[in-house]
């Protein structure tokens, strides 16, 4: 029998060594591939003008010679990089959930006074480095922190590799009836930073939330609606499911723009659920889209 779980650890092994050998970057946008809302360009403009180009070429520079990448790689990193910059000067919370992106973070802040310049340029203050690489301590956050991203950006299997998968931490049901119920100025006073030179875009980000909001409650509704008429006897379990609902209904909304690109390049697990397990896909080539972008 040891023999057997030995001969079944190897053949993981290997299943999961060449599964993180095997993943290659496509070609990075051109843009930040943001989603429309409100003032958002203009934000993303502003990031832009603010890191300088010789500042920038240095810290690639840095990247390459010190940390070995595959094609295409660096530019990926450097894209969501400037994602989370973006998410850090409206977000009272914006903690860092990708090691490798966290790894060019720490490249850029090597260079102190070009990263002093940009982020005062760009914030008008230090933007400190924040890491949260052990995502299992504040799965709140991370849920959170998804659900915004999904609304800024449109998303792509190299940001799921980066991230080791998105949506597989629920939105927790309280936040999702704050924004479904709340008024706009104390969700600003709740989760936004009420200085933000970019308001408009946070009213905007606000409205997209609420519209999601409204739709993870009704779907939830409906499911529980469905459940009660087959099992009135079980009301417990129905409250129980809330946080599975809302992030199974994340899953299959907002990962539909990365469904559509990924199914012309590669096979991925689209009829898979967040509540599924990688495991559960076997006709998957990878596991993206389950929420297991790997390393």
């Amino acid at each position: 029998m040891v023999w057997l779980f030995l001969l079944a650890v190897v053949i993981w092994f290997i299943f999961f060594l060449r599964k993180k050998l095997s993943f290659k970057f496509g070609l990075s946008p051109k843009s930040l591939d943001i989603k429309p809302i409100k003032g958002l360009k203009k934000l993303s403009d502003h990031l832009e003008k603010s890191l300088s180009s010789s500042y920038m070429g240095n810290v690639e520079e840095r990247v390459r010679k010190e940390i070995k990448l595959k094609e295409n790689e660096y530019r990926w990193r450097l894209l969501d990089l400037k994602r989370y910059f973006i998410m850090t000067s409206f977000l009272k919370e914006s903690p860092m959930f990708s090691e490798k992106v966290d790894d060019l973070w720490h490249h850029m802040l090597m260079f102190t006074r070009e990263y002093d310049d940009f982020s005062k340029g760009y914030l008008g203050s230090t933007l400190h480095h924040s890491p949260n690489l052990n995502q299992s301590s504040q799965p709140d956050l991370r849920g959170f922190f998804d659900w915004v991203y999904g609304e800024l950006f449109f998303i792509r299997k190299e940001n799921i590799h980066l991230y080791k998968g998105f949506y597989r931490f629920p939105v927790p049901p309280n936040i999702i009836d704050d924004f479904k119920d709340l008024p706009e100025n104390e969700l600003i006073e709740l989760y936004f930073r009420r200085n933000s030179q970019y308001i408009n875009t946070v009213v905007s980000l606000i409205s997209a939330m609420k519209k999601t909001a409204k739709k993870v409650k009704n779907y939830e509704k409906s499911i529980i609606q469905e459940m009660m008429r087959k099992r009135k006897t079980q009301q417990n379990y129905n409250a129980m499911l809330v946080p599975f609902l809302s992030v199974s209904y994340f899953h299959y909304d907002d990962f539909s723009s990365y469904m559509k690109i990924s199914s012309k390049v590669s096979s991925s697990c689209t009829s898979c659920g967040s509540g599924s397990s990688c495991s559960s896909c076997s006709s998957c080539s990878s596991c993206s889209s389950c929420g297991g972008g790997g390393d």
